[in-house]
């Protein structure tokens, strides 16, 4: 009689599990379809170029940060200027940018000094100051990583969806290379798993690395109210443009590789840092992610373990039954993986994808899943993060206390300039 329960429990999980699967593998194809059309798809023909500011905030000297300036200066749009945000002259970015930026000879740039956060976070309270000195013939605002390097078209193919009325913000996303490393690869195969949804306009969200969205649109929405206590910049875009029934439409051309180095610590502390801004920021995806995660993982332990149960107890058919169960589910999670993989080459090339990322996102899916799973339940237990040598705590979505500051930078006099090249 317990034997026949547990086989009952154990088939209604695997059930669950497969249903899931079979839903993710529709997402997947769907994924793959809108992204082979994006690819396609050239907008930028519809004549659409609005006068942009571009808003880069930035702390430190990311390893690839001279590679973004670079290709600031070199984007295939009319009319764009773009603004470096600090916190402080002392920032080492700030000499940088500063050198860096000299060479430009036919783009517009300024630097700004925000001075340091105490209700928010850094990088809000730079992405403010540069909002407060966009000129007024900017009609569209760009918000852009430090360590984002964007493709020569990635401006206009970002702009282009903002033709739409419909359509409040448009967004990228990042992609992960594997770079040999394991931490790589699993960092890789993870933020993989988020993309798959960024082509359905009823789950996905904007990703602050990378968004367009017109100036009016900002100022109609209050983005800027909506920012001035919180921690996160993209999560708050993307309630603003929901609660106005706007848009967000993803843009698979303005997916950004990054292939800077990782090691497994540093992955982790990322990964957790973003669960944990996703449970405050937005508790129903978080709760979402938890129960799929579940779902997956109980449902394959489940009947792998039943295998290994009947196997050491001699029973073959029911054996080979619990392993084709187990090999369903995992084939299911695959081919997404693949039909993913698949999409993405659409738009990028070697050596910002290759069969690293392929084999990573593919054949571990399994101990990836278990690893997010594990990620989630820590992110469950704390509303705290350290953010670029900072420590936060998120009140609410909406309310952040700055706990302290490690090697805290002077604060800008009234009199710091704002330095502005032509």
């Amino acid at each position: 009689m317990e034997l026949m329960f547990l086989l009952l429990v154990i088939a209604l999980l695997w059930t669950l599990a497969t249903l899931q699967g079979i839903w993710s593998l529709i997402a997947g194809v769907r994924f793959y379809r809108y992204v082979r059309r994006g690819s396609r798809d050239d907008r930028r023909s519809s004549g659409f170029a609005p006068t942009v500011s571009i808003i880069l905030p930035c702390c430190g000297v990311d390893e690839r940060l001279v590679d973004t300036v670079r290709a600031l200066s070199q984007q295939d749009y009319p009319d764009y200027d773009v603004i470096f945000a600090f916190e402080s002259v002392d920032d080492p970015a700030y000499a940088a940018v500063g050198r860096w930026a000299t060479a430009w000879r036919e783009r517009r740039w300024r630097r700004i000094i925000a001075g340091p956060a105490d209700s928010r976070s850094q990088k809000i309270q730079n992405l403010l100051a540069a909002v407060n000195v966009v000129t007024p013939d900017r009609d569209v605002l760009v918000f852009l990583d430090s360590d984002a390097v964007p493709h020569q078209g990635w401006l206009a193919d970002l702009v282009a969806p903002l033709a739409e009325p419909a359509v409040g913000a448009s967004t990228g996303f990042r992609w992960y290379t594997t770079n040999g490393s394991i931490a790589s690869g699993i960092r890789s195969a993870w933020n993989a798993a988020s993309v798959t949804f960024l082509h359905d306009e009823r789950l996905n969200f904007c990703w602050g690395g990378s968004t367009a969205i017109r100036r009016e649109t900002f100022e109609r929405l209050g983005i800027a109210s909506r920012w001035q206590r919180a921690l996160s910049d993209d999560y708050q875009v993307t309630r603003a443009v929901r609660d106005a029934d706007l848009r967000i439409r993803f843009v698979p051309r303005c997916i950004i590789p990054c292939t800077d180095q990782t090691t497994l610590r540093s992955f982790l502390t990322f990964a957790r840092r973003q669960l944990i801004i996703t449970r405050v920021c937005a508790p129903t995806l978080w709760r979402a992610g938890l129960a799929l995660a579940c779902n997956f993982i109980f449902g394959g332990t489940a009947v792998g373990v039943l295998a290994v149960y009947a196997y050491l107890h001699n029973m073959r058919e029911l054996m080979w039954l619990a392993f084709a169960g187990w090999l369903v589910i995992m084939l299911l999670a695959s081919a997404k993986a693949v039909l993913r993989q698949l999409a993405v080459r659409h738009v990028l090339r070697a050596p910002s994808i290759g069969w690293r990322d392929f084999m990573w996102d593919v054949v571990a899916i399994a101990p990836v899943g278990l690893l997010h799973l594990g990620l989630l339940l820590s992110s469950a237990r704390t509303r705290r993060i350290t953010w670029r040598s900072t420590e936060y705590e998120m009140l609410s979505p909406d309310e952040t206390v700055v706990l302290a500051r490690a090697n805290r930078l002077p604060t800008p006099s009234q009199a710091e300039p704002v330095v502005s090249l032509t």
